[in-house]
């Protein structure tokens, strides 16, 4: 990582400041002075309180915020599981099929994968080829390696014949407790689709993801997240692998951001040990601006491949979908992970999963009593209009991912296919959410979508992706305006992830960890808020990205 040296007394004026701490109150200036924030205020205040010698920069109107929180991110995986190939962005299967054959060409019996020869390509868009598509398909364009397509939303995977040879898997393979393999309807034969644990599974055999190559992987995360204002994350699945890297990165000085670490815990495995193993990790690594207090915890999984858990039957298939806990388990593993002191973060796609983690939370408070809790309920994209006013009953924050509240076509009439026009209603209710008095923290889940706040912004505020005009608005009514987005990746998220004694407003003696935009953005109309663009970032007085002119 290369920086500029700290920022000292340095006073910059003519700007337009949301400082997230008194929104109502628009402030121009601010002071900066080893590292912190001295002043929020005036110009003339800033200007005449100025020490000899400060430097005094005129921001022409730009709009300056507190450096952006991604409160749900995978910031190492997201890069480690592009692999050989991104297809990130691919739009029709001849493209994606061009980009593995290329990739097949540009890596001889695989430069990353070269201890087992696994080509391994990532963020693919498997909804293009309507049903899933087949091994054979993939036999066709790399016939020679074991090779595995992960899908964007790394919830399934697509292997070819090879790859299912070298994983072990047969007609008479058993899907693992978790998961799921797609199977030939007449034959029975495994068609290289694989869901959730079949997926997960797959990954110890990879090379491409082997812990030599996270330090190389956090690097590129920090300077993309720096690109975009982000100065704080949570890394929304972390192991011991990932957990040893970020702790390598501080004690070299090379860790840039405020991480917070979901520690995953497994429904497969006895459940008291893995909270031990998380206190002790707690214990030896936590500190500086590295978090370890919570506790991840995936219920459900996704729509798409109907594994996200439903309280009504799929419209087209039927069927609840999966989900990874029994209710008893899942309150078990709360009540301990809380008693121990860690926060909970859940994975809840469908309506079931919501509901399901409510309860756990109301199980919680009844068998541990009160506290300073801040769970939070990652992607609610389904929720029973019921459960929208428990979440503020109960405390529990609103994670949501809001570049999914718009959706092109074809997403769409997938996802009315699968749920019926009624349920459609109920999808990324943040509106619904917000007056019910949820508080809403927002995140990208990148690498399934962009990291770019101000595309999750814009979206939330339009319902529309942006740069797509002929998508209709989905559900228009459920859109927030910009300060509620803005609080969302700022304050809201430095309080859940407990960053809010040094990051998420601009306040006098907070750490100068903030973001210069290129233009006024209270004054940019919502259609053009996705094209501003991050020209400085700062991380504790430390320019991290742009340069401060």
């Amino acid at each position: 990582m290369t920086t500029l040296p700290c920022v000292d007394d340095c006073v910059l004026v003519n700007a337009s400041l949301y400082t997230a701490d008194a929104p109502a109150l628009r402030q121009t200036a601010l002071v900066l002075r080893e590292g912190r924030i001295a002043y929020v205020g005036d110009d003339a205040t800033a200007r005449a309180g100025s020490r000899p010698g400060s430097r005094v920069i005129d921001l022409g109107g730009r709009t300056v915020t507190p450096g952006f929180i991604d409160s749900h991110v995978h910031p190492i995986d997201g890069f480690l599981l592009s692999g050989d190939c991104d297809l990130a962005g691919v739009d029709t299967p001849e493209a994606i099929f061009a980009g593995l054959r290329a990739a097949a060409a540009n890596s001889v019996d695989g430069a990353k994968g070269a201890a087992s020869g696994w080509l391994l390509a990532g963020n693919a868009n498997l909804q293009l080829f309507g049903a899933y598509p087949t091994r054979e398909m993939l036999d066709a364009v790399v016939p020679h390696r074991p090779l595995l397509v992960i899908g964007h939303d790394v919830h399934s995977g697509w292997l070819n014949t090879l790859g299912m040879k070298v994983a072990g898997i047969t007609a008479a393979t058993p899907d693992p407790a978790g998961g799921k393999y797609e199977r030939d309807g007449l034959t029975g034969e495994a068609t290289g689709i694989v869901h959730e644990a079949a997926l997960y599974k797959l990954f110890s055999l990879l090379p491409q993801l082997a812990s030599d190559n996270v330090p190389q992987a956090l690097a590129k995360a920090q300077a993309l997240a720096h690109g975009f204002g982000i100065t704080g994350w949570f890394d929304a699945l972390v192991g011991e692998r990932l957990l040893h890297g970020y702790v390598m990165a501080r004690e070299e000085g090379a860790l840039a951001v405020q991480a917070s670490l979901g520690l995953l815990a497994s429904p497969h495995a006895p459940l008291g040990p893995q909270i031990e193993r998380f206190r002790r990790w707690r214990a030896s690594y936590d500190g500086g601006n590295l978090r370890l207090h919570t506790v991840k915890i995936f219920i459900d999984g996704v729509l798409e491949s109907r594994t996200a858990a439903l309280l009504e039957p799929y419209a087209d298939a039927g069927g609840l979908g999966m989900h990874h806990w029994e209710p008893g388990q899942l309150n078990e593993v709360a009540e301990l992970a809380d008693r121990a002191g860690f926060d909970l973060h859940f994975h809840t796609l469908g309506d079931r999963a919501v509901r399901m983690a409510l309860d756990a939370i109301e199980h919680v408070v009844r068998a541990n009593g009160a506290r300073d809790r801040r769970p939070q309920l990652a992607h609610v994209q389904l929720i029973h209009p019921d459960d929208v006013i428990r979440f503020r009953r109960l405390g529990a924050i609103a994670n949501i991912q809001a570049a999914w509240g718009g959706a092109p076509p074809y997403l769409l009439d997938l996802y009315r296919q699968m749920l019926g026009d009624a349920r459609m209603a109920r999808n990324y209710v943040f509106r619904s959410l917000r007056n019910a008095g949820a508080l809403l923290s927002g995140g990208s889940d990148w690498s399934v979508s962009t990291m770019n706040p101000l595309v999750a912004i814009q979206t939330a505020m339009t319902r529309m992706p942006p740069g797509q005009p002929g998508c209709a608005a989905w559900l228009p009514h459920e859109s927030v305006e910009l300060p509620t987005m803005l609080e969302a990746y700022t304050r809201n998220a430095a309080w859940g992830l407990r960053f809010d004694a040094r990051a998420g407003v601009l306040a006098a003696g907070r750490d100068a960890s903030l973001a210069i935009l290129d233009r006024d953005l209270f004054a940019t109309p919502v259609a053009e808020i996705a094209s501003a663009r991050v020209q400085t970032t700062l991380f504790c007085g430390r320019v991290v990205h742009g340069a401060l002119e």
